[in-house]
């Protein structure tokens, strides 16, 4: 663990870097056993994993995203909702809450037609863990 008492930036730099390249490496490591669980899940028909006193909930699909801020077609996508009035979704442009809003439906026919071109679908998994009661 870092020293908290550290006063040498040079020292806090790298341990902050060394950090974020530990983090990377195991969000890559989770990623891949979350999508081997879901295989498993979806091989096996279930949704569930159980070990010891521990459930773990597995859930996949794909959702609705849009450009991001960086990405080419934000701009566009924020002028077409600008202009549609439709903002009882979000108070500030929101790319997540849009997608979920798509999704779920809640969208003019209109709106939905006009945001089309902006469209993709990212798969998701999604693993929730709780602990088994024997009571």
């Amino acid at each position: 663990m870092p020293k908290n008492n550290s006063s040498d930036p040079k020292v806090l730099a790298d341990q902050y870097l060394k950090l974020l390249s530990d983090q990377k490496n195991l969000q890559s490591h989770l990623d891949e056993l979350k999508q081997q669980m879901a295989d498993y899940c979806q091989e096996n028909n279930t949704g569930e994993l159980v070990t010891g006193n521990t459930r773990l909930k597995v859930v996949s699909g794909e959702h609705t995203v849009f450009p991001k801020a960086e990405e080419t077609g934000r701009n566009d996508v924020m002028k077409i909702m600008y202009g549609s009035q439709e903002w009882k979704y979000s108070v500030t442009f929101d790319i997540v809450k849009l997608g979920l809003a798509y999704d779920k439906n809640q969208l003019s026919q209109d709106l939905k037609e006009k945001l089309k071109p902006y469209i993709k679908t990212e798969s998701f998994i999604r693993v929730t863990a709780s602990k088994i009661s024997y009571d």
